[in-house]
């Protein structure tokens, strides 16, 4: 019963304002991750940058990002979930404003690595904030509001890029610009993030009962609401220790361990951070140079997400994760032809319209194919199926995980499709949205409204990966709680 009362309970409305602005950090996140896409001619321009160049620059956030990640559950444990957010929106503001003043491409990419490590952080926290603030019957929701931020940051600084590009003819006064407005919503984020309340659950892992009631007076409406909810934490904490980095190497926790892992793996193989940092410079190859080509990726990426946020609810994470690389592995297909089609005459003036119409088509039917599923879900599932005291140390590792896989694939995009031919790198992409659906349908749990106690319930009680988010599972659990 404790199970479906948390599911179906009340919360007050305050909670969505908490929520949109924990989930700003993932606002940040899009900002730094689409900054390349539209920047990268005018940081050649003034940089006199080579392929190899635009690479480093490119995916150094990614290693700043990885670095973040690894320290981020440390943050979250001893500085609380809030100041960790706190920390990571000073660090975004700090920097973004000093790469205005244009220093050496040295300090710059300096710079870019220290945005990444604050990505790292936000990354990391936002989805975890999010999972133990929203009540179960909306935790779906507002943990896709991570990764609508993310697509809303895309959209805004690819729009604020190109219009800058566009207005200002010289690039030492276009790219100061361009820093700028990722530093004032940094700036917006940090001032933000004081309103923030902290998550309940890590006060009562550090033993702040009353505090992590008052926080719940602020989210639920009843008292009884409040009380089954402290009930099921307290039950979880029971004889709980920090368990530290060792307790990977506990049965249970590897199991889920590897699940994270390999969602985050497979979210960046399927090759969304080429299409997010590189559309531009792919759609060049096929001599599409004008505003839809500029625009198409993070408009569809922002529009899509929306529909995420109900769906996730309705359809639940697996279902999602099924049609969404369903989507992602016809559209590389059908990119990898155009790009075979169009074959030697690659940015040449004679590519013909239907290979292009095809081209921006699948890349187009793509994005939407992962807004709606890989992109939230992973996040959401990661935030929900590691036990309490673990959950620090589950994230920080699946975490530096999906920042590792992005680096090397935005490393070596460009380069692989200069050696292999364009077409070739759709075709890899598309093979490992084949290995994602089998993936998904062995191993991956569905935890739509079922609590975060429940499902740990489950996986300590041996339930097979695949249904730790099943409430007939958790039958025993419930009725403790009740």
């Amino acid at each position: 019963m404790a199970t479906q009362m948390s599911g179906a309970g009340g919360y007050k409305s305050i909670v969505f304002l908490i929520c949109a602005v924990a989930a700003l950090g993932g606002l940040l996140f899009g900002l730094d991750q689409g900054f390349i896409a539209n920047s990268l001619d005018t940081l050649t321009s003034h940089y006199h940058l080579t392929v190899s160049q635009k690479e480093n620059y490119s995916a150094i956030l990614a290693t700043g990002g990885i670095i973040g990640a690894l320290l981020s559950g440390i943050f979250a444990r001893v500085l609380g979930r809030k100041k960790s957010i706190l920390l990571a929106g000073f660090i975004f503001t700090l920097f973004s404003a000093y790469s205005a003043v244009l220093p050496s491409l040295a300090i710059l990419s300096a710079c870019r690595f220290a945005l990444g490590f604050a990505v790292g952080i936000a990354s990391f926290v936002v989805p975890l904030y999010l999972s133990e603030t929203a009540p179960a019957a909306i935790r779906g929701s507002m943990g896709t509001l991570f990764q609508l931020m993310i697509t809303i940051g895309i959209f805004l600084i690819s729009l604020s890029n190109v219009y800058i590009a566009r207005s200002v003819a010289s690039p030492d006064v276009a790219l100061p610009m361009m820093f700028l407005v990722i530093a004032v919503f940094a700036a917006l984020m940090f001032f933000g993030g004081f309103i923030l309340p902290e998550s309940p659950r890590w006060l009562m892992l550090q033993g702040k009962r009353d505090e992590a009631i008052a926080v719940l007076r602020r989210t639920l409406n009843t008292q009884a609401e409040i009380d089954l909810e402290v009930g099921e934490i307290e039950q979880v904490l029971r004889g709980l220790k920090s368990a530290g980095f060792g307790i990977v190497f506990r049965g249970y926790f590897f199991r889920v361990l590897l699940v994270g892992v390999l969602l985050q793996m497979f979210q960046q193989l399927v090759g969304i951070n080429v299409m997010i940092y590189y559309a531009p410079t792919i759609f060049g190859y096929a001599n599409m140079k004008g505003l839809v080509a500029l625009m198409a990726v993070p408009t569809v990426n922002m529009l899509s997400t929306f529909p995420a946020i109900a769906l996730v609810e309705k359809w639940g994470r697996k279902k999602l994760l099924y049609v969404g690389a369903v989507v992602m592995l016809v559209s590389m297909i059908a990119a990898g032809l155009a790009f075979q089609s169009i074959g030697a005459h690659t940015g040449a003036a004679d590519v013909g319209e239907l290979q292009k119409t095809v081209l921006l088509l699948a890349v187009v039917i793509y994005i939407v194919g992962f807004a709606v599923s890989w992109g939230p879900v992973v996040w959401l599932v990661c935030s929900e199926v590691f036990p309490l005291e673990g959950r620090e140390v589950g994230m920080t590792i699946t975490t530096m995980v999906n920042w590792t896989f992005a680096g090397l694939v935005m490393a070596n995009a460009l380069t692989f499709m200069e050696a292999n031919g364009n077409a070739s790198i759709f075709y890899l992409f598309s093979v490992f949205c084949v290995l994602a659906i089998a993936f998904v349908a062995m191993f991956v749990p569905e935890t739509r409204g079922i609590t975060l106690e429940a499902i740990e319930f489950n996986l300590k009680s041996g339930v097979p990966l695949k249904r730790l988010g099943d409430q007939a599972a958790s039958g025993s659990h419930t009725q403790t709680t009740s």
